[in-house]
């Protein structure tokens, strides 16, 4: 039910310190000022948050630090023509804004899940930005439509408005509000408006705002404030200036000399964390402008004054408030496009160049503390002849506990396993039966559930003749399925929910009629394998043949569609593709030569030929699995019934760890290690059940124990979660 904005007297909101620091066991404090950090000490990024206009979308992504690659969490749909987004200090509350004029707000768990709190109805629409107060207690909405909304929080967190009035406008009728900014004090707020300049408001000791002059600026679409020192920069959208601006002690703005001209359409802005760096991007011209904030606070063009983007709509940036790293949001790529910042102000691409986000990105911000750690939860073990799914409690020794009272059912012959980024939802390909079977992970026991065991959330799919792989595309958005029957990989729209979209749209799900995106035909016979970019760009497939193939796929982000690129050798019978975590490594298994093929990964995603490395394994490797660290990658070997160890270098080379192998159950064949990288398990086909392997820091194994599980296990899912 919707709950209306209800007025809240100021002296209700009580003051607070702002931490940004993981606080009450929950995702960690946050910042938000157009990408400054808010004052405080902000440790590393744990978790990033990120709306999506077109996506109707808030989600959010695992960031590991040292790396800055992102991993989808949660998210969670509805959130319409979404806009902007920010995390309360001191606490662990989202606000996200829509372009209907609805505020939601989240709780953001230390697992990084969103848990909905309330939403709240403005009187207007447009909502475009917001700001909250180094303290915590206020925000301020910019509303396109009617002006600054001010808000407080009530004894149970949720937003309310601010008496005696709810709504502060200027002194301009026509005002379009685009972006607002505090100051570093949190005592004065300036807003952006469209049509007449800047905004400048006062805040009271109860958060409640003035308003004080306008300042004239042609076409003034966004502004930021510096985190600490008195400026203030803003850029006209339409004819390419700078505006630049001393915050005077009674919140005034003084002009500073002549900006730079940079021309073009400008349409985001953003100070790097040290506040000695401003960014620009530029959809004219599809570059980011480079600015060096001086002693006197003007910025200059840096030597080398831009960096083209690869796309052709870069909007809006951000920065991160941990490290020097920041983002552009590619509308027509719905990805954040990631860069780094180096010492002398310059940026590069980041490898990846990009995470994967839904349609439209238009706001990330960061809550920030000590690094997240990796956890595991279960494991799941397809079994190809008993049509079922062994389920394990795994803690993060490893430890296996079978968890229900009944293996879930799947279809006919069980053949790969595929579980969506978030871990809460799992796809597994039936061989017999042309299907897929869709489960959701438990996540609260009930009368015929544990926690985490799998459950069926509908019919079975179906499919193509002889599905044999499948993957789901790291925005969590479509499932890639192989059909080994008919020489076919397809794509499937999915739900916020993990589910298979179908085409009826009537409420009835319909598993014989589910929503085909796009379906390509190889060219070659016996689709044995895929694997994708982590980057969600590009798609892999192989085949078990000789002479075997692997062909790269470009992923059109806005759809799943696929557009086919070239084939490359790959050796006698391609059986397992895995990639590096950066997407430039793609390792092979020429199963019928004994051996493991690397190939670097050229700028469309075709594999360069020859491998840059052949190295031999022992006797039909089957599977690869790369560890999390990356520095250890393990080939599972069906006919020596062993699993082949291997280290990982720098540069993606592979070199035999001693002793090269260790012995498996008969006739290993799925693989899977868990999110810590401390524990692997192998299904062994031939002995009916699993072996555990622990791994030491260097990804050396040791043999732990073997399990029984069902009639010729497949494949295995490893899920847990960081926290």
């Amino acid at each position: 039910m919707s709950r209306f904005l209800h007025p809240i007297g100021p002296s209700l909101v009580l003051a607070s310190t702002i931490v940004l620091t993981a606080c009450g066991g929950g995702g960690g404090g946050g910042s938000n000022n157009n990408g400054a950090p808010a004052p405080g000490t902000a440790n590393v990024e744990r978790y990033a948050i990120a709306t999506a206009y077109n996506g109707d979308t808030l989600a959010t992504y695992a960031v590991e630090p040292q790396s800055g690659l992102m991993r989808l969490v949660d998210k969670v749909g509805s959130i319409n023509n979404a806009t902007a987004v920010a995390i309360r200090p001191g606490h662990d509350e989202v606000m996200a804004l829509t372009n209907g004029g609805v505020i939601y707000q989240y709780s953001l768990s230390a697992r990084g899940e969103l848990d909905y709190m309330d939403f709240a109805i403005t009187n207007g629409g447009a909502l475009n930005d917001l700001a909250v107060h180094p303290s915590g207690n206020y925000v301020y909405v910019a509303d396109g439509n009617a002006g600054i909304y001010q808000l407080g929080f009530d004894e149970d967190g949720l937003i309310t408005l601010m008496e005696p009035e709810e709504l502060v406008v200027s002194d301009n009728m026509d005002a379009q509000f685009t972006s607002v900014a505090l100051n570093r004090s949190g005592k004065h707020l300036y807003a952006a408006d469209i049509v007449n300049g800047i905004s400048h408001f006062s805040v009271a000791l109860d958060g409640t705002l003035t308003f004080e002059e306008s300042i004239l600026v042609d076409s003034a679409w966004q502004i930021v404030a510096h985190p600490n020192r008195d400026l203030l920069y803003a850029i006209e959208r339409n004819d390419g200036s700078l505006h630049q601006f001393r915050i005077l002690s009674n919140g005034s703005l003084e002009s500073l000399a002549t900006s730079p001209y940079l021309g073009g359409q400008l349409e985001g802005l953003t100070l790097d964390r040290s506040g000695n760096y401003l960014y620009i991007s530029d959809i004219t011209n599809d570059v980011i402008w480079q600015l060096r904030i001086g002693s006197n606070g003007m910025a200059s063009l840096l030597d080398n004054p831009s960096i083209d983007v690869p796309t052709n709509t870069p909007r809006s940036l951000k920065a991160s408030p941990a490290s020097n790293r920041i983002y552009l949001a590619d509308q027509n790529g719905s990805a954040m496009l990631a860069f780094s910042i180096s010492s002398n102000g310059e940026l590069s691409a980041m490898t990846p160049d990009r995470v994967a986000m839904d349609a439209y990105p238009t706001d990330l911000v960061f809550s920030t503390g000590p690094a997240l750690e990796a956890h595991t939860t279960a494991a799941y073990v397809i079994n190809g002849n008993s049509n079922n799914v062994s389920q394990f409690l795994m803690d993060d020794a490893g430890t296996l506990t079978p968890l229900g009272d009944t293996p879930p059912a799947t279809g006919a012959f069980p053949q790969a396993i595929a579980a969506h980024p978030n871990g809460k939802s799992f796809y597994v390909a039936n061989y017999s039966d042309n299907t897929v079977s869709q489960y959701r992970r438990v996540t609260s026991a009930n009368l015929d559930y544990e926690v985490d065991e799998l459950r069926a959330i509908q019919d079975d799919a179906e499919m193509d003749l002889g599905p044999a792989a499948l993957v789901v595309h790291p925005s969590g958005n479509y499932l890639y399925v192989v059909c080994s029957g008919n020489d076919s990989v397809s794509t499937y729209k999915l739900q916020n929910n993990g589910e298979i979209v179908d085409n009826n749209g009537i409420g009835i799900y319909m598993p014989d009629d589910i929503l085909l995106v796009d379906r390509d035909q190889f060219g070659f016979p016996d689709p044995s394998a895929i694997a994708i970019d982590p980057a969600g760009r590009y798609l892999w497939v192989s085949n078990n043949n000789n002479p075997g193939t692997v062909i790269a796929f470009q992923i059109d982000p806005t759809d799943g569609s696929l557009t086919k690129g070239d084939s490359t050798s790959a050796g006698n019978a391609p059986r397992a593709i895995t990639v590096n975590a950066d997407g430039t490594a793609v390792y092979i298994t020429a199963s019928g030569d004994n051996s493991i093929r690397r190939y670097s990964v050229a700028a469309n995603g075709d594999l360069i030929y020859p491998a840059v490395q052949n190295i031999a394994s022992d006797q039909y490797p089957a599977s690869l699995v790369l560890a999390p660290k990356g520095n250890a990658l393990y080939a599972a070997n069906t006919l020596s019934s062993n699993v082949s160890q291997f280290s990982v270098a720098n540069d993606g080379s592979l070199a035999a760890m001693n002793p090269a192998s260790l012995s498996t159950g008969i006739a290993p064949q799925g693989m899977a290690i868990d999110p810590t990288g401390k524990n692997l398990l192998i299904a062994n086909q031939a002995s009916g059940d699993i072996t555990r392997f622990s791994a030491d820091n260097n990804g050396a194994l040791t043999v732990e124990e073997t399990l029984s599980v069902g009639i010729n296990p497949q494949g295995i899912s490893i899920v847990g979660y960081t926290e």
